[in-house]
């Protein structure tokens, strides 16, 4: 084996790379590496990197030839109880007062960045409103997409809007569901417009939320900047606390990505890398964020300027993150494009990054060129576990802790996940009915079509989830659309996380999410805030879904417990759903419609909710009991149980579940808890989150 060894500060590129005679820069290491794998010197390769700073001014890159998994597998690892930190920033300093509570320092010419960062910690830029949202008054016909409208007096028009963004979750007012962040191309007062530079992805209706950005006129507020391009000034007003931005560590960052491992083609990968103890932080953001491509057939397809991350990926595989701190990330703390296989990242922390912290994207369903779709099937086999992912999408509203699109067989395990503004973990592909007549050059039909979903075969499990969904609506703390068959979410934790404006859920299974296994989740205190409502712990839509010995406790505000619905033409049929606890957590069910097909099976589920009797709500074909507030009609248990002769939730009961000490969160059973006697299977309460290594 083959030894290396850098050190920023003492070392020399003139050196031989040895303990005593170290590199300087990861770049001169990289090269003797590349030349030892040429001359076949070594059958594996390390690279120690002492602690310290070490600045790139641009990416690092590896390719084919810095690695082989077979033949010469390297390793970039920090020296131990030392930690490298590689950024891509720029310091800044000779911070002058200008006004009040606002500094101010000189850049260079054409220095353009859209975050910056003070002390590891994000700085927003100057927005109207503050903090919060507009509201948009109604749009024109035929210009829903072209931009918004607004009401006198919403905000100041700045004198000078070159600068101007207009951050938005389209969708008529309806949807909350992505933002993007859009250039203005001028603020038309005459007719209260905000004109775009280009059309939005949908169209935005009255009330949709949005706020704008990129004026000077807008920077009040501790904690923001404002960059002035063509005067070459930074304006920015210090946290609450900060005396002075000389007391600080402020970076402009000044690339996309800080690491690349790109191989050339499907045929010639990158493989055989593993990067260990690092610390990477300071990447920039887009000035144009959109939401996804427009194509037929390209839902949810990220755009390819929106692909990059701290770690960015392309043509690799067997590659391993290993117990690195990534941050302060503009986009994505990792993303993994289209061809990626085998990937681990294990035990790292994915922190302060504006879109999602770990994406797997794989191809869209018809995109590229391969010849049948298994071929295409290129984003798969990842182990993703013991990681901590915390404060995502700081830039984008959609963003979340972890991303699967048209990727699988992959290992989401014990994970830590909290403060994103829409999912913990989203699973995504295309559904039935928005599919093309035609990829791969033959005909899809309903028999064939999950042929094209790759999003499939994931094991979700040992995860812990909490303060998720707290910007969006009508998405879950676990969510899926259009995957795949064969996933299994299993033995996660989903807990104090709340539904903040109109609706959402914990596990949901939205629309086309076939085939899924939900069993032995623990779903506790979640809870409704504001205008919101927390519908259902559990939804599923789909055909085929098994919902099984998951305990959904503690959430008093939840309308029901599970949730059934067929929409958008995608059938919902053959659920199972037996042997789960219910406490206190709303009524049992809710079926929002209803088909005689709904149920496969339906029993043996324990509720309580201090004795009182449970109801089903929705739109069943019986008599009901009145409305419901939050949905559809009431219906008592047994109208329920008497439906088609008596099928379902005969030996389900009403009892007292007999926890160890709710109160205090053990929510093991007492060993006489009736629970047993359905045939229930105990979770081990105390395996969630990321594993001591």
């Amino acid at each position: 084996m083959l030894s290396l060894f850098v050190c920023g500060k003492h070392g020399d590129d003139g050196n031989e790379g040895s303990r005593d005679r170290p590199f300087a820069t990861i770049r001169r290491a990289q090269a003797a590496v590349q030349e030892a794998i040429r001359g076949g010197d070594a059958d594996a390769i390390t690279v120690d990197l002492r602690g310290g700073i070490y600045p790139l001014a641009e990416p690092l890159r590896f390719g084919p030839d810095d690695a082989d998994v077979a033949r010469c597998p390297v390793v970039y690892r920090n020296a131990e109880g030392e930690t490298p930190i590689l950024t891509g920033g720029r310091l800044l300093g000779g911070w002058e007062r200008w006004r009040g509570n606002v500094w101010r320092t000189r850049v260079e010419p054409g220095t353009r960045f859209q975050t910056l960062y003070a002390d590891g910690i994000r700085v927003a830029k100057a927005r109207w409103p503050a903090a919060g949202y507009l509201l948009s008054a109604a749009s024109l016909d035929g210009e829903e997409r072209e931009g918004i409208g607004y009401l006198e007096g919403d905000f100041p028009v700045p004198a000078d809007t070159s600068a101007l963004q207009a951050h938005v979750w389209p969708g008529e007012g309806e949807w909350n569901w992505f933002t993007e962040t859009i250039p203005v191309a001028e603020v038309d007062a005459d007719r209260r417009r905000i004109v775009f530079e280009r059309p939005c992805t949908w169209g935005i209706g009255a009330h949709s939320r949005y706020y704008l950005q990129g004026a000077l006129e807008f920077l009040r507020e501790p904690g923001q900047f404002h960059l002035e391009e063509r005067e070459e000034w930074l304006y920015y007003i210090p946290a609450a606390g900060v005396q002075s931005p000389a007391e600080q560590t402020i970076i402009a960052p000044s690339m996309m990505r800080l690491i690349e491992i790109a191989g050339e083609s499907e045929d010639r990968m990158a493989s055989g890398l593993t990067f260990q103890g690092f610390r990477l932080a300071g990447t920039d953001a887009h000035a144009d964020h959109i939401m996804m491509r427009s194509e037929p057939g390209m839902d949810n397809c990220e755009p390819e300027a929106n692909r990059s991350g701290v770690i960015y990926a392309r043509y690799a595989s067997d590659v391993r993150i290993d117990r690195c701190t990534i941050s302060q990330s503009g986009t994505c703390g990792i993303f993994l494009d289209r061809s990626a296989e085998r990937f681990s990242i294990v035990g790292n922390v994915v922190e302060r990054f504006g879109h999602s912290g770990i994406y797997a994207c794989g191809y869209a369903p018809g995109e590229g060129d391969f010849a049948t779709a298994e071929l295409a099937h290129r984003n798969r086999g990842h182990v993703i576990a013991d990681n901590r992912i915390r404060h995502g999408g700081e830039l984008i509203g959609h963003g979340s802790g972890i991303v699967l699109f048209q990727s699988g067989d992959n290992e989401i395990a014990h994970n830590r996940i909290e403060r994103m503004p829409r999912y913990g973990i989203s699973l995504k592909g295309l559904r039935f009915g928005a599919m093309p007549d035609r990829l791969r050059g033959e005909a899809v039909t309903w028999d064939n079509h999950w042929d094209f979903l790759f999003t499939r075969n994931n094991l979700i499990y040992g995860n812990d989830i909490s303060e998720v969904m707290t910007d969006s609506q009508d998405g879950g703390m676990i969510e899926s659309w259009g995957i795949g068959r064969g996933n299994r979410i299993c033995g996660n934790r989903l807990h104090h996380s709340g539904i903040h404006f109109s609706f959402g859920f914990g596990i949901y299974l939205d629309d086309a999410s076939d085939d899924v296994e939900v069993t032995g989740n623990l779903l506790d205190h979640l809870y409704s805030d504001g205008d919101g409502k927390l519908w259902m712990a559990i939804f599923a839509k789909g055909i085929g879904n098994r919902i099984a010995n998951n305990l959904i406790v503690d959430n008093p505000d939840a309308a029901c417990a599970i949730g059934s619905q067929e929409m958008a033409g995608e059938a919902n049929r053959e659920l199972a759903i037996e042997r789960n606890i219910v406490a206190n957590s709303g009524h049992l069910y809710c079926c929002v419609n209803w088909t005689p097909e709904r149920l496969r099976v339906c029993d043996r589920n324990l509720y309580w909710r201090e004795g009182e009797p449970s109801r089903v709500t929705g739109k069943l074909p019986a008599e009901p009991l009145g409305d419901n507030p939050v949905w559809g009609r009431e219906y008592a248990w047994e109208t329920w149980r008497s439906m088609l002769g008596g099928a379902y939730d005969a030996a389900t009961i009403n009892a007292d579940p007999r926890f160890a000490d709710p109160t205090a969160g053990d929510y093991r059973l007492l060993p006489d808890s009736p629970a047993y006697r359905l045939g229930w299977k105990d979770i081990d309460l105390t395996s969630f989150g990321p594993r001591v290594r």
